[in-house]
């Protein structure tokens, strides 16, 4: 049996472990929700950029259409079509 002489001691030591090992838990806890919080941040990151990456795609489909590629062309390049005056055919 263990003496009274160090009850008190073990009784302090039992104590000090207890608080150290809880203050780690805490700690512990206070990080993953940390780096939880940081997680669930990204993920709402990669919703916004995948749904401005699916904008940006239709907005490319839209602007690379071949009748607006020709209004463009005649628009602002003056460019038409050649009549069969214009052509050259060249025979190799």
């Amino acid at each position: 049996m263990i003496k009274s002489r160090f009850l008190p001691l073990i009784f302090l030591v039992g104590i000090l472990l207890l608080t150290i090992v809880s203050v780690a838990v805490v700690i512990q806890v206070y990080d993953f929700r940390k780096s939880f919080s940081y997680l669930q941040a990204l993920k709402q990151d990669e919703v916004d950029y995948e749904v401005k990456w699916g904008q940006l795609l239709l907005e490319q489909s839209a602007l690379t259409q071949p009748s607006r590629l020709e209004q463009a062309a005649i628009k602002n390049l003056n460019m038409h079509a050649p009549s069969q005056d214009e052509l050259i055919i060249v025979k190799p």
